[in-house]
């Protein structure tokens, strides 16, 4: 009985120890999504308002610069799949409008990295975007994005998972436009 206790036991810990980095990069790419969320939201609202709308803590001096910060992050995370990418030139060029729009759609999407490169370079990114927030405006306004971002909203998403057609057709249309 002891045996068999152990060898249940080693096969359960060789089994969550598998699982780990699987559960640790879903942690890391909802919250990559989460500081996404926030960058392309506070972009778009500053760029509407000329405001910082929901301010983590960032003085009037150094808002020009932030706001520098946030679209350099917006592009790491970006630049696959933003309006000026092969993707979405693909997907608005008249000359592939003789295509039905799926087909269109799931062609446009093929110019994106395989699904784990994408969810890698997100992971990548958000660590990136956060060592700079932390490096150049402190742990105090990190910690304020990182509560921000949680209630954050935006039409923008990562493509991060594998969409069905009208997902594909839908993510290119908000990203693409």
């Amino acid at each position: 009985m002891n045996r068999k206790t152990s060898l249940v036991k080693a096969c359960c810990f060789s089994f969550l120890a598998c699982l780990s980095p699987w559960l640790n990069g879903a942690e890391g790419i909802e919250d990559a999504q989460a500081s996404f969320t926030y960058i392309s939201s506070t972009l778009q609202t500053f760029r509407g308002s000329g405001r910082l709308v929901n301010n983590p803590g960032i003085d009037g001096s150094d808002l020009e610069f932030f706001i520098a910060l946030l679209d350099e992050s917006y592009l790491s995370f970006s630049r696959e799949f933003n309006s000026k990418s092969a993707m979405c030139l693909f997907y608005r060029d008249p000359e592939n409008s003789r295509m039905t729009i799926e087909e269109r759609a799931e062609l446009s999407l093929s110019f994106l990295r395989d699904l784990a490169d994408r969810i890698t370079l997100y992971i990548s990114a958000n660590a990136e975007f956060k060592d700079n927030v932390d490096d150049q405006f402190g742990r105090i306004v990190l910690d304020g994005i990182n509560v921000i971002k949680v209630e954050s909203v935006s039409n923008q998403r990562l493509p991060s998972s594998a969409f069905d057609e009208a997902a594909t057709i839908n993510f290119l249309d908000s990203m693409c436009t």
